[in-house]
């Protein structure tokens, strides 16, 4: 489904020196089956039906519009920059394509363990990993995206993103593998536990790659986004940047949770 909508490419020349460029851009406009496949994803990167069913599909369709949101959807109005929602559909679109694009494995769907809807979940903001039964490569994203481009706090987006990630690997930065041991093992996956359990233990035994993931109003976006981090010290390598170029970003965010709600409800309600 994903190239039917989106292309997937790295740019050469790139004109940049510290980070190899990947472009991804819309052939077509969103259809309806794009649009159904996006609020399925929605969906189910925030709950799993049969919990839901098993909670709901006995009450009120408007217990369940309820519950939706009241703790799963975030809310979506406030500083356009700070509201979670365009955020969270970020983190579902990155993982989709690195996982179609790259054949690269998302190990947990993040979305799923909020306590709060409205807060962006602490931590490494993605990992993805080699599709092998023996993990050797680790992907570490930090995931934006954009209405408009401005500067923040004196640096554009991919400088503000770039020194985040450069934090976050500063810092005890193995906190999903950590929590992917302990669910792992909670489920009785030894197996997956003892094998999260050893990135935590030995990070040095597996190779790291940085990835810097914007997903960017089309009309908004400026070169000068990567002339300001091209200008930096290199501080990660090898760094990777993705840009996603959407036309009507927004809307796309508020249709795909539109449709997602009306898909909880015809998933529980057999509808």
């Amino acid at each position: 489904m994903l190239d039917k909508w989106l292309t997937y490419q790295e740019r050469t020349p790139a004109h940049y020196t510290t980070f190899r460029i990947i472009d991804v851009n819309e052939k077509i406009t969103p259809d309806d089956e794009v649009k159904e496949y996006l609020a399925d994803q929605i969906s189910s990167s925030y709950r799993n039906t049969d919990f839901l069913k098993l909670h709901f599909e006995h009450e009120a369709p408007a217990k369940l519009t309820e519950y939706i949101e009241s703790y799963i959807f975030p809310t979506d109005t406030g500083i356009a920059d700070k509201i979670v929602r365009p955020g969270d559909f970020g983190e579902i679109l990155a993982a989709l394509i690195v996982n179609y694009f790259e054949g690269l494995t998302v190990p947990m769907k993040k979305l799923r363990w909020k306590f709060n809807k409205d807060r962006a979940v602490f931590c490494t903001d993605m990992i993805a990993h080699n599709n092998d039964d023996t993990i050797t490569d680790i992907h570490y994203y930090e995931i934006k995206t954009r209405q408009s481009i401005r500067k923040e706090k004196g640096f554009y987006v991919t400088v503000n993103a770039h020194n985040s990630l450069v934090k976050d690997q500063t810092d005890a930065n193995q906190g999903i593998a950590d929590f992917l041991s302990r669910l792992s093992f909670e489920t009785g996956d030894l197996a997956a536990s003892l094998k999260y359990a050893d990135i935590v233990k030995n990070p040095n035994d597996y190779n790291a790659h940085y990835e810097l993931f914007f997903i960017i109003e089309s009309a908004a976006y400026i070169s000068d986004i990567l002339d300001e981090l091209e200008a930096l010290p290199p501080s990660l390598a090898p760094l990777n940047i993705t840009i996603v170029l959407l036309t009507g970003f927004r809307t796309m965010v508020t249709d795909g949770y539109t449709k997602a709600m009306t898909m909880f409800h015809d998933n529980v309600y057999n509808t």
